[in-house]
């Protein structure tokens, strides 16, 4: 009996460690500010790959170094803001950092480099969305983003504004720069007034396969390309607004499925009703990249032609019109009725009064029977 105890015993250690292993271990929670983290590089300082910092809203004075496999998540481009200063460095460093990871909701400005003014990405394919990269520059290449050796990050949900290239002769993409090996997925951003001293105001890019969809290419400036400058001849594009960029809209890039024409604004890049960005995007290449809400949290894929058939728009905002509240209780057909609350409650009065009246007649049979 002590020896099937004793196996028992043992089965059920095995058993229990086995479960334990198996459980897999989760990240952690940082928060900003705190008491054990006022910055967020103090933070990322103590992360390890699995964790998620979430920074509350706020305009942070810091340049930051991301970490592979931590996201970082603001409160919000509008309410979250990463400031570089202008102290000669990159504002947010992306080095070796795989798919994945995630850096969103913040506004990213005043960097100032030698290339990537607002964000430096090396070797890495993170994902960057519901960010305002703005004020940036650069004094060579990619005054908002710079996106370099095999990276194959995706950039999704932004808005490139203001950002410059001030350079020599060589000085390219003044809102996005990439020079990689990799694949890049650029789409459902907005990017607009940027400026580069030569090519590319709005995107410059020597890679071979990059993904550039879904984008509104408005205003921005430079010697050639004022718009899109693909330094791989024709390299497709595909459901772009690229309008009033100076100079060439495009070079070398072969557009398809694409328009040109004012975009229409309402305040902020969001989209007017009659903007002529609303659903003529692809649906394929939000669905590849996984997207499922727009810059403000609102559906990405909506109806908003009202032609019944829901096709995202092109930029960062989706033209989106929320549904009408549900009727309140007595609506029938859009109509309110009044509540005959006499009509309910009479019936249960009535079977009341019925049961009382059964009861005193069993009370009433059983005493005479006595």
């Amino acid at each position: 009996m002590r020896r099937l105890l004793s196996i028992l015993l043992a089965l059920g250690l095995v058993l229990s460690f086995s479960l334990v292993t198996a459980v897999p271990v989760l990240g952690a929670d940082l928060y900003v500010p705190s008491p054990s983290y006022p910055t967020i590089s103090s933070a990322l300082l103590d992360a390890v790959s699995g964790d998620t910092i979430y920074v509350a809203a706020g305009t942070y004075t810091e340049n930051i170094t991301l970490k592979n496999g931590v996201n970082v998540m603001g409160a919000g481009a509008a309410d979250t803001t990463i400031d570089g200063s202008g102290d000669s460095d990159s504002v947010v460093v992306a080095p070796g950092i795989s798919s994945g990871t995630v850096f969103d909701g913040f506004t990213v400005t005043n960097g100032e480099a030698g290339v990537g003014g607002g964000m430096y990405l090396n070797n890495s394919s993170l994902t960057v969305t519901n960010c305002i990269f703005t004020g940036n520059l650069a004094s060579l290449n990619g005054g908002g983003m710079y996106i370099l050796n095999d990276s194959s990050p995706t950039v999704a949900n932004c808005i490139f504004e203001d950002n410059t290239v001030e350079g020599p002769s060589a000085s390219h993409g003044g809102g996005i720069y990439c020079w990689s090996s990799g694949s890049p997925t650029i789409i459902n951003n907005t990017i607009a007034n940027n400026e580069a001293n030569v090519n590319g105001g709005g995107i410059y890019t020597a890679t071979t396969s990059p993904t550039i969809t879904n984008n509104i290419i408005v205003g921005n400036t430079a010697a050639a390309g004022g718009g899109i400058y693909c330094f791989t001849a024709s390299l497709p594009t595909s459901f772009n607004n690229v309008f009033a960029n100076s100079l060439e809209q495009y070079v070398n890039c072969i557009p398809s499925n694409s328009i040109s024409e004012d975009p229409d604004f309402d305040a902020d890049y969001h989209l007017s009703e009659i903007s002529p960005c609303i659903d003529v995007g692809d649906n394929t290449a939000v669905a590849t990249a996984g997207l499922t809400t727009d810059f403000d949290g609102e559906p990405r894929v909506f109806d908003g032609d009202g032609d019944g058939t829901a096709t995202v728009d092109i930029g960062a905002d989706e033209y989106y019109v929320p549904p009408p509240p549900p009727p309140p209780r007595g609506t029938v057909g859009g109509i309110v009725y009044p509540i005959d609350k006499a009509a309910i409650l009479l019936p249960w009065l009535g079977l009341g009064l019925v049961l009382i009246l059964a009861a005193g007649g069993l009370l009433l049979v059983r005493r005479r029977s006595q």
